[in-house]
């Protein structure tokens, strides 16, 4: 009973403790009405705001010239910063509690659009926010207006912006060269005006992980998907944090890339399991696009005969990704796409989008 009670006084000390900060103006709890997440995360008793799904990101309005915020990783988690639509710099936290400067020194009297994007996936490092700092006569001005489109996508090493950042396909991968704002996922999201969540991680398949001994892995990205935070397993995520217009699966490499392979019945099971708990998170009406690998056959009549006898009307896949990129120029760190081949496969999704959304082209450049 003793320890229950201490339990609760010390929830109650936080929510207290955050509160204060909030009335004081000077610093806010990370869980602030004026700032934005996109993407999934969990929330304390004491507002602090945890998250590591790649991409996920915040955003706010500042009238004023600079804010920082207080935050922890569990291992290291590279970020972007941008500042009305450009980006201003990169950050990388490291370590348990750290004050991390979002912007300083802006100039011009006037209010700023701000986001921050984390650009490493969650594998190798779980982000949590404590709370905000705001600089000499500045505040945050409300939460901004959302986009009425919103996309989320599934997927394994294109998706997270694997070595996009590297220089050649001969560079050895690192943790900076990943940058989820360079895939085609947020090129799309750009291009389409949405909001968007990754839910992707290096290296996992459908059925199969990559170089996995056996021809179906225990723990693929049909588990994964189910998670809150994709370090931890035991979050299981509610699907109640945004609801998607369109969700574009890209699995399928790490199943097919190297021996021994799946079965097509393994390959169909896992894969039709993903798009059964996608329809029993959102529904009927939402529609699902399923990208075709570079690998193509068998991936593509694989996942073509999938769609067919689905008899799902807002069900769709796309030709094969084999011919949209090269493996020289094309290509960032440790073979994988760079900002090009990136590029590249976004201009080869954009019309399926457009068709299948009933979306307009627009006139404006997809990068």
């Amino acid at each position: 009973m003793e320890k229950i009670i201490a339990i609760l006084f010390f929830v109650l000390g936080c929510v207290c403790n955050c509160l204060s900060q909030d009335k004081a103006g000077r610093q806010l709890p990370a869980n602030t009405a004026s700032v934005t997440y996109v993407g999934r995360t969990v929330t304390n008793a004491c507002g602090e705001v945890t998250f590591d799904w790649v991409g996920t990101y915040f955003e706010f309005t500042l009238a004023g010239q600079s804010v920082a915020m207080r935050a922890s990783d569990t291992g290291e988690s590279y970020y972007n910063v941008f500042v009305d639509g450009r980006l201003e710099k990169t950050f990388l936290i490291h370590s348990k509690d750290t004050v991390i400067t979002i912007v300083s020194n802006l100039k011009g009297n006037r209010a700023h659009h701000i986001r921050v994007q984390k650009r490493s996936e969650g594998e190798f490092g779980c982000t949590t926010i404590k709370g905000f700092m705001l600089g000499n006569k500045s505040s945050l001005d409300g939460a901004l207006p959302r986009p009425s489109r919103f996309i989320e996508f599934i997927g394994d090493s294109f998706t997270v912006g694997y070595g996009a950042d590297g220089t050649n396909r001969e560079q050895d991968f690192s943790v900076e060269t990943e940058n989820a704002d360079k895939t085609y996922a947020c090129i799309l999201a750009r291009y389409f005006q949405t909001d968007y969540a990754l839910i992707a991680h290096s290296g996992r398949g459908a059925a199969r992980n990559y170089g996995d001994s056996l021809t179906s892995s225990r723990y693929t990205m049909k588990d994964a998907m189910l998670n809150t935070l994709n370090s931890d397993s035991s979050t299981r995520y509610k699907f109640d944090q945004y609801k998607p217009d369109l969700v574009i699966i890209n699995l399928g490499s790490n199943d097919f890339s190297t021996q021994p392979i799946p079965s097509q019945i393994t390959f169909e099971k896992a894969y039709l399991r993903i798009i059964r708990q996608l329809r029993d998170a959102y529904g009927p009406e939402v529609k699902i696009l399923c990208v075709v690998s570079r690998l193509a056959d068998p991936v593509e009549s694989y996942i073509a005969e999938i769609v067919e006898r689905a008899g799902d009307i807002n069900l769709h896949h796309t030709a094969s990704l084999k011919n949209v990129m090269n493996n020289d120029s094309d290509m960032g760190a440790a073979w994988h796409p760079g900002v090009r081949g990136q590029q590249k496969m976004a201009t080869f999704l954009v019309p399926y989008v457009a068709t299948v959304m009933d979306w307009s082209l627009e006139d404006r450049v997809i990068k």
